[in-house]
């Protein structure tokens, strides 16, 4: 950890952490692993709740359709997600039509790495994550079954790697349907 990592971590200022590191007579470059560094007043940020499928959500299966080819790899996990593995390359589509309101093809974003968004009209929304290309852009009206990207290995994915190529299908609003 840095500082700067420290004092997100625990809501107080990078110059409180130099004020308490000087007083237990450290450097911040003296800082090492594993070293206990007592914080005053330190408040540790609640991790964000996950989320898991509710029984109430309703049901409308007919209403998606199967957002890429493959084969279920991971059944139904946190954020009402679904993983579908296949080749890397493989075509991603759109379950439903609506509107694309993320298409975020730079950086980690929390594990996700290159990813797309859709709101639907019946207030539902997709995600698709790990994506190697992404066709589509913010604010694009998208058809049920139009191409959006390509199955990819961004972000976090396990194996790391062409092996771990999939994709992770969230449905917010409602149930997955791929969840059998």
């Amino acid at each position: 950890d840095t500082l700067s990592s420290i004092a997100v971590k625990y809501s107080v200022s990078v110059a409180n952490l130099e004020k308490i590191a000087a007083f237990n007579e450290l450097s911040s470059n003296e800082l090492e692993s594993g070293q206990i560094l007592i914080i005053p007043d330190g408040k540790v940020k609640a991790e964000p709740k996950k989320i898991y499928v509710s029984q109430k959500l309703p049901n409308l299966a007919g209403y998606f359709g199967y957002p890429t080819t493959g084969r279920i790899s991971q059944g139904l996990h946190p954020y009402n997600a679904i993983d579908i593995a296949n080749a890397c390359g493989t075509l991603i589509y759109a379950a439903a039509a609506g509107e694309v309101i993320i298409a975020d093809s730079e950086g980690w974003n929390g594990g996700a790495g290159q990813y797309v968004k859709i709101k639907h009209a019946n207030g539902t929304a997709t995600l698709y994550a790990h994506l190697s290309e992404i066709f589509v852009k913010v604010n694009q009206k998208v058809a049920k079954g139009q191409r959006i990207g390509l199955m990819g290995h961004t972000g976090r994915t396990i194996p790391q790697g062409p092996a771990g190529c999939h994709l992770h299908f969230s449905v917010y609003g409602a149930k997955n349907p791929l969840n059998k």
